[in-house]
């Protein structure tokens, strides 16, 4: 088989790998949920990372060791702080203030960002199909977060701030590490960017454990920390850049959306969360405008840096 096939073959798989990240992050949404009362947003993150980095880490002096230049190091051990350091706790201090379900909507924003920033550093060009995409997710948000008031379910504006500003440092890391995928392995990259944002996280973990103490966690509980940390954590993410590497920024984002979709459908099963029918709506035209918002051909260039992110006819 040439190169050629290898390579368009490793691009075909790009939509499984992120599909598997997806349906790990929106079960993770869950568990999330399910433990947090038990521990802290901070604690908990940094417990996350701290097995995904376990899992990880190893990778970066085992089978080979792989030089990766200073000068590429300290920007992807930035990018790893703001998606594995400040992601995972707004994203856990989030779901303390709204439920599961919602919290996983306004993380489906995520891909407008990741369009909105491509656009802006000129990776991308907004269309009118973008712009009406852009349109009805927001309406689609709206409508879904709209529906907990009858419900009657516990929410807060600032959950929603927080998730938001979660949606936002994926979007940041979905655009600005492709160069750096470019580059060198997946598997590196991962374990650098994991490492760097348990790093950042250890600090404020362990201040508030030595001034609190241990968290008091159930055997359940650590069996959803083991299940974030692994199957969200190590697996998931590093599924979620393998396919970064092999594709669009972009393509990639919007499978974010089977995020809500995993997270709504455990989250009625195990925590007796509530699906109405306006939350359904609201879903419904947040997959739709996201699906809308990427519909492009893709356009072929020569090398240049515009190369490293997706170009949008």
């Amino acid at each position: 088989m040439s190169e050629e096939s290898n390579n368009m073959k490793r691009v075909g798989l790009a939509p499984a790998a992120a599909t598997m990240a997806s349906i790990f992050f929106g079960a993770s949404v869950v568990a999330t949920k399910y433990v947090i009362d038990q521990t802290t947003p901070v604690q908990l993150a940094f417990l996350r990372y701290l097995i995904g980095s376990l899992c990880l880490t190893p990778f970066l002096i085992w089978p080979k060791r792989v030089n990766i230049p200073w000068r590429d190091v300290l920007p992807i051990m930035g990018l790893g702080i703001v998606f594995f350091g400040i992601f995972p706790w707004t994203f856990s201090a989030a779901l303390q203030h709204i439920p599961a379900s919602r919290g996983a909507v306004v993380l489906a924003t995520m891909p407008l960002l990741t369009l909105g920033i491509a656009s802006a550093v000129g990776y991308e060009k907004i269309t009118r199909t973008l712009l009406f995409g852009v349109a009805l997710t927001h309406l689609g948000v709206a409508i879904a977060l709209g529906a907990s008031v009858q419900t009657g379910l516990s929410t807060s504006w600032l959950g929603y701030f927080l998730m938001f500003l979660t949606a936002l440092c994926g979007a940041i890391f979905s655009v600005f590490s492709k160069p750096y995928l470019k580059r060198h392995p997946t598997l590196h990259v991962t374990a650098l960017s994991i490492l760097a944002g348990t790093l950042f996280l250890a600090p404020a973990a362990i201040w508030q454990i030595s001034g609190t103490g241990l968290p008091e966690i159930n055997e359940s509980g650590w069996m959803a920390v083991v299940f974030i940390g692994t199957i969200g954590g190590g697996i998931g993410f590093f599924l979620w850049i393998w396919a970064l590497e092999r594709s669009s920024p972009t393509r990639v984002a919007v499978f974010v959306t089977l995020n809500p979709l995993a997270a709504t459908a455990l989250a009625a099963l195990l925590l007796s969360e509530t699906i109405t029918v306006s939350f359904t709506i609201g879903l419904s035209c947040v997959l739709l405008g996201i699906i809308l918002a990427n519909r492009r051909k893709p356009v072929l260039t020569t090398h240049s840096p515009s190369n490293d992110m997706e170009n949008v006819s």
